[in-house]
């Protein structure tokens, strides 16, 4: 009997790593709302709402490390400190993940009313593209004279790759520089100032949205 106990207080897991759960479970509503969000805003600006969501961050990292630095005592300190770093980083990223996600959706329904708001297809031009490493690997391009940083499908990435625009020698195949040569064929969304990508967001833009600008294209972003 008293073997079992101790075997049962072993598996059992700690208070603290239990607070884990808290930043791990709005991870999870990030990634669910993540398929609500469907455009890029390109304007107005919303940093200071960017900065608000990054503060609740950092204040959820405090208190989440504090409590593995001094709600847990019964843990050693090096086992305290190790939970308290985790807590701090988890804590952070699941806040200000989540908060901006709802703020991005928020100010979206804010800024797009249906009753004045105008859809309609543009051509952006697209300054470079870039492909990033790792597990999450990705394919984004970067457009102009109206900034944004979107994602592509690969065979649209591998498209830019094959068909280099003119006096572009560069060979590194996770670069690649366009200048105009490439536009994003994409439907966007206006309402007075403010003005959106559809079909992107967290999402990528849909296969074919890259092509060669049509050499009638003058840059249509904006109505």
């Amino acid at each position: 009997m008293g073997n079992e106990r101790s075997i049962r207080k072993m598996t059992r897991p700690t208070y603290g790593v239990s607070w884990l759960l808290i930043p791990l479970a709005l991870a999870a509503v990030d990634m669910l709302l993540g398929f609500f969000d469907t455009s890029t805003q390109i304007t107005p600006d919303h940093g200071n709402v960017l900065n608000a969501c990054f503060a609740a961050g950092g204040l959820s990292a405090l208190l989440m490390s504090g409590v593995a630095l001094f709600g847990i005592q019964k843990m050693k300190a090096w086992q305290r400190a190790c939970l308290a770093t985790a807590l701090a980083i988890v804590g952070f990223l699941s806040v200000f993940l989540l908060s901006s996600q709802i703020a991005k959706l928020v100010e979206n329904h804010i800024d797009f009313p249906a009753g004045s708001t105008k859809t309609y297809p543009a051509f952006l031009f697209i300054n470079r593209a870039y492909r990033t490493q790792g597990k999450e690997q990705s394919w984004n391009i970067q457009t102009t004279p109206i900034w944004s940083n979107l994602d592509i499908t690969e065979g649209d990435y591998s498209f830019m790759l094959s068909h280099r625009r003119p006096g572009d020698d560069g060979h590194n195949p996770n670069e690649i520089s366009s200048k105009s040569y490439f536009c994003a064929k994409v439907t966007m969304q206006q309402s007075d100032n403010a003005l959106r990508i559809l079909n992107a967001g967290s999402h990528k833009l849909p296969a074919g949205t890259v092509v060669i600008c049509p050499a009638t294209v003058i840059f249509s972003g904006v109505h």
